[in-house]
């Protein structure tokens, strides 16, 4: 990944979390929602590469975003008929991934190189959204539920009781909006300073 594209993904994946706030904190809908992206950054990379072959430069942008929005609505309908009740719970926030700078940044990075390479590179970034979406949702479920949920039977997910909620002292302020938002704001000033550090040593060994 080059310099400016590292900065693009450190300045866009604090705000990409900030995005996925208001989804429920449970981890059943972390994961609903890893796998979207996934999902959302293998069709935006393929019809970026698809559009650069057919020569159609100038409805890129129109193309590429038509392809991710019909993938959203896809996979929401797959998730109706599969788990319901996970559908109806996310409502339209099930679209959130599809209008990130994040996930835009994504697709249209490293331009330049093969397909292949393209994309592993693309699902290293989405991978490293993944495991932190996947630790704020847990988290979040289990400070402020006590409870860890997963999918289940039936068109619905299933719901394990670890602990009262009660018992969570103050570790359920912090599953709560204001408590996720101090915890955002952390992770953006770590992503901030592992940003600057990886620049000094990157201008160092120039």
């Amino acid at each position: 990944m080059r310099m400016i594209e590292r900065d693009l993904f450190f300045k866009y994946l604090p705000l990409h979390i900030v995005l996925i706030i208001p989804i429920p904190g449970r981890f059943v809908f972390g994961i609903t929602i890893v796998l979207e992206h996934i999902l959302l950054t293998l069709v935006g990379t393929l019809i970026n590469s698809l559009v650069d072959t057919l020569r159609l430069k100038e409805l890129k942008t129109v193309i590429i975003m038509l392809a991710i929005i019909s993938a959203s609505v896809l996979f929401r309908q797959i998730l109706v008929v599969t788990y319901t009740e996970i559908a109806l719970t996310l409502g339209y926030l099930i679209f959130l991934p599809a209008v990130s700078l994040f996930l835009i940044q994504i697709v249209y990075s490293d331009l330049e190189n093969p397909l292949g390479v393209r994309l592993r590179e693309n699902l290293i970034q989405t991978a490293v959204f993944s495991v932190g979406t996947l630790i704020l949702f847990l988290f979040r479920d289990i400070a402020g539920y006590g409870t860890f949920t997963f999918y289940s039977k039936n068109h619905t997910f299933s719901e394990k009781i670890l602990f009262e909620r009660e018992s969570a002292g103050i570790l359920s302020f912090f599953a709560t909006l204001p408590g996720i938002l101090l915890i955002v704001a952390l992770m953006l000033f770590a992503s901030l300073r592992f940003h600057e550090k990886i620049n000094r040593e990157f201008g160092e060994s120039k």
